[in-house]
């Protein structure tokens, strides 16, 4: 019995440790979904009004990706779409928390992150440790297990940029990397930084 009973434990031991303890955020989203996108042809989703996502960040806190935070005057806002398990988005991260680290937030930008695609069978899983590890600090929130947050920005690549107005209207979405070159003109455009 002593033996069945550590072989029960034994077994329930190796697949707690080797299951996720992650967990998916729970997402609601206002508004429509844009188009998914395609850099071969105009891009329909520009001037359209872009879903307002809520739910959890890194600290499992309440988030909403909006151009107006709390009682702010709306802002231009950037959302950087990224995979975990994404090479681009591994060179990404480090290069947009050098450039916060180094200028500090911009003044007249919201910038956001969106954790989506999550694999636990590929590598930097789970996405909050790989962030952590990263010391990745701007606003992100973890999509859900249906991918649903990047389904309604139509995501077609990684990492995928949407550029909204202030009044929460697409200006434009990229899919691929950017260079440290075009993000600090991105974020230094019309002299927003403090």
């Amino acid at each position: 019995m002593k033996i069945k009973t550590l072989f029960f434990l034994l077994l329930f031991f190796i697949f707690s440790c080797s299951s996720s303890n992650y967990n998916f955020s729970e997402v609601t989203i206002k508004g429509g979904s844009l188009p998914e996108y395609n850099r071969n042809i105009e891009d329909a989703a520009v001037g359209a009004f872009a879903p307002v996502p809520t739910g959890v960040d890194l600290n499992s806190e309440p988030i909403t990706i909006t151009t107006r935070r709390g009682l702010e005057e709306k802002k231009a806002s950037i959302i950087v779409f990224l995979a975990h398990w994404c090479s681009h988005c591994q060179r990404e991260v480090p290069m947009i928390q050098k450039f916060i680290n180094t200028n500090g937030y911009p003044n007249n930008i919201n910038l956001f992150g969106v954790a989506t695609h999550i694999d636990k069978n590929r590598n930097n899983y789970p996405p909050d440790g790989w962030l952590e590890r990263e010391q990745f600090n701007i606003p992100t929130i973890f999509d859900d297990e249906n991918n649903s947050i990047a389904d309604s920005f139509g995501l077609s690549a990684f990492p995928f940029w949407v550029f909204l107005n202030p009044d929460g209207t697409v200006y434009m979405r990229h899919a691929g990397s950017l260079s440290e070159d075009q993000f600090f003109q991105v974020m230094t455009a019309g002299n927003i930084l403090e």
